[in-house]
């Protein structure tokens, strides 16, 4: 369920952005309905049946989604249910110029679980097939009851896109079940890639306290970044906490008229500086006095707004290993002195169903934390 909620969630994020400023779109080049070769998982299939080199004449032929029990099956597997655990598919993608496939992520529909491979490497597994590399045998059931409306994408890892070669490639997937009772089963891939995976926008604001706040747009999250360098007046100022960041906080800035600039380089080696340059310019008119420390609770990203986006920060912080929260306490939205995924929730009821709104200095105004005895980290937030 947390998957599905995730998805959901990015979905409507990425929905937001697109309102505020036009987002890169990526290129569908596997949709659902999409004919593949299948072998039911009565048995054990050959070893090298996710190679390119396999001949599957003998396989059966349908069109996705495969599975029993649920409006979203084209190809109805209904010797399934109380028979077997496992559905293998394969289907051949032909890449016509490798040149202008920039970042690719394969997105999957599943019900309960799946391993995907690319030309015989494997590219993504859901949580409940266990850790990455460990085969699953076809009667390996899924260790857990895992369900996604909405597609679920996965990163190609550098490995996958090595593989990965103009003409002719072969992606192959096994859905895995819980168990052999189980009343539904779905399996259904997605391919997309960008031509082009650079942050898009970039702004600078002045600080209350002093100094200039930087923020930048990424086309996806977490962003396929190895570095981020950022630049005053063509100097170099330092880099972002991690190179998933969008913020970068120049707190030395001194009076008068500045340029900034960041310099990303993607896991591919891109520098996006000569791809798609970003820069901001702000004048700043004289020295400030700092304000009382303080924060809004809920905004996690602090953005200075707390909307559907904060949710959205939490999650992949906590279960996608995205940016983490410059200041802890405002993500803390129900104030309990922790952060997990009730606060998330918490937040998105408030936000979406009339739920109790964050505890003080809530949303709208900056205050300090009033548990002085929780054990989360120094608050450093910016947007006060």
């Amino acid at each position: 369920m947390l998957s599905a909620l995730l998805g959901c969630l990015q979905l409507a994020g990425a929905d937001l952005l697109k309102a505020q400023d036009k987002l890169p779109e990526p290129v569908l080049f596997l949709d659902e309905g999409e004919e593949y070769t299948y072998f039911r998982g009565t048995e054990e299939p050959p070893a090298d049946w996710n190679t390119l080199e396999f001949d599957d004449f003998d396989w059966e032929v349908g069109n996705s989604g495969f599975g029993y029990g649920d409006v979203d099956d084209n190809t109805i597997i209904d010797d399934m249910q109380n028979s077997y655990l496992s559905i293998y598919i394969r289907k051949f993608i032909n890449i016509d110029d490798l040149g202008a496939i920039n970042f690719i992520q394969l997105g999957m529909r599943y019900d309960d679980g799946f391993i995907a491979y690319l030309n015989g490497v494997e590219i993504a597994r859901s949580l409940s097939m266990g850790p990455a590399g460990i085969p699953a045998n076809f009667d390996t059931p899924a260790a857990d009851h895992e369900s996604t409306p909405t597609p679920e994408w996965f990163n190609f890892s550098l490995d996958a896109l090595d593989v990965l070669q103009e003409g002719e490639n072969i992606l192959a997937i096994e859905g895995h079940n819980t168990n052999l009772t189980s009343s539904d089963f779905t399996l259904i891939p997605y391919l997309r890639y960008y031509d082009n995976v650079c942050p898009y926008r970039m702004t600078c604001t002045e600080r209350n306290s002093g100094g200039v706040r930087l923020v930048w747009y990424n086309v996806i999250t977490p962003p396929p970044y190895e570095s981020i360098d950022v630049y005053r007046n063509g100097e170099f100022l330092g880099n972002p906490s991690t190179p998933r960041s969008r913020i970068f906080t120049d707190r030395e800035a001194p009076p008068g008229e500045h340029v900034y600039e960041i310099s990303v380089t993607t896991l591919d080696g891109t520098n996006c500086s000569e791809v798609n340059p970003l820069s901001c310019t702000i004048v700043l008119e004289g020295e400030k006095i700092p304000p009382a420390t303080g924060f809004r609770r809920g905004d996690a990203d602090d953005s200075g707004v707390v909307n559907l986006t904060d949710g959205i920060f939490i999650l992949s912080w906590l279960f996608r290993g995205g940016g983490s929260p410059t200041c802890q306490d405002s993500s803390d939205a129900d104030d309990n002195g922790a952060i997990n995924l009730t606060d998330a929730i918490f937040l998105l009821v408030h936000l979406f169903r009339t739920g109790p709104a964050p505890p003080a200095p809530g949303m709208q105004n900056c205050g300090a934390d009033g548990t002085s005895d929780d054990t989360l980290a120094d608050c450093d937030y910016n947007s006060c």
